[in-house]
């Protein structure tokens, strides 16, 4: 069982994520935030394998979150879900530790694609960032 955390300050897209999300049988959503310093909090109480975090926040950004977590728990990967299609924005999550990045505008199965591929321990890049992101396991 894959074990993810939410993070995004937007209710909604939160209970829609986590529905979307655990209708796989080998996912489960344990702990939600809506906001970057509660989400750390979460997940370095949980320690899930996946933390699912919003780029745009308020109080903490999810780069932000990337790194915090990077160094308070190195088991624990961070993909950026964003609506931004940004390469600077792609290029600082990578560097703080983020393990994948996707844009909203992807369709679930794109997130669940990024899930398992991060587990792998590879990198995932959206197919539909601007600066050439091919979807594919990046080592």
């Amino acid at each position: 069982m894959i074990t993810i955390v939410l993070i995004d300050d937007h209710k909604n897209v939160r209970r829609g994520l986590k529905d979307l999300l655990e209708a796989e049988p080998d996912l489960e959503v344990v702990g939600e935030a809506n906001n970057g310093r509660e989400g750390i909090e979460i997940a370095r109480r949980l320690r899930p394998d996946i933390l699912l975090s919003d780029l745009m926040m308020d109080a903490m950004d999810g780069i932000a979150v990337t790194r915090e977590v990077a160094k308070a728990s190195g088991n624990t990967r961070t993909i950026i879900l964003s609506v931004h299609n940004d390469s600077g924005y792609v290029t600082r999550a990578l560097r703080e530790g983020a393990r994948g990045y996707v844009l909203k505008e992807s369709g679930i199965d794109i997130l669940i694609r990024a899930i398992r591929q991060v587990m792998t321990g590879s990198v995932y890049l959206c197919p539909a960032l601007k600066w050439g992101g091919t979807g594919q396991q990046v080592t």
